[in-house]
């Protein structure tokens, strides 16, 4: 019984891939739902498909096919340099996580830590202190793994620590 398959191919080009070639390889690709990109530089592209084969395997055999024949039509000077693909309880299990990752700033780690605000700030300026994934007008965020991860382990005995 076949199964769905959705494949992301990327494709590596010695000329540059014009937007105009991009629509055309998705024209040549409109029987599989396709999405693509292309590089800014235009040398490099991947393409999202859905297909339908009996085993991995062969859904791997035909993603191949199925693209190498729509890039020889639409970019010629392009081959496919990379794979992925897997079935739809798979792809929904991946759609599922999160695209970032839990971010806190220094009201949740003043709360975290069980400390003010201000102090939280301070946190920054010790060594170690994760830097932060993003950067906002409103202030840097930490990922909240990490600032965990980070107070479980620092030192929290009072005065100056000890040198050996």
């Amino acid at each position: 019984m076949p199964t769905t398959w959705h494949a992301r191919l990327d494709w590596a080009s010695t000329a540059t891939t014009t937007t105009d070639a991009l629509e055309s390889l998705l024209d040549e690709l409109a029987d599989h739902s396709p999405a693509g990109s292309v590089s800014p530089d235009g040398l490099h592209g991947s393409v999202m498909l859905f297909l339908e084969s009996a085993q991995l395997e062969d859904a791997i055999a035909d993603a191949i096919a199925i693209v190498r024949a729509a890039l020889q039509r639409s970019v010629p000077t392009a081959d496919v340099v990379g794979v992925d693909v897997r079935d739809g309880d798979a792809l929904d299990r991946e759609l599922e996580q999160p695209v970032f990752p839990g971010v806190v700033g220094y009201a949740e780690i003043a709360e975290i830590a069980g400390v003010s605000r201000q102090r939280a700030r301070a946190f920054t300026k010790i060594d170690g202190f994760p830097a932060p994934v993003i950067v906002t007008a409103q202030g840097p965020l930490m990922a909240r793994a990490a600032v965990e991860r980070w107070l479980e382990t620092r030192n929290t005995r009072p005065g100056r620590p000890t040198t050996s």
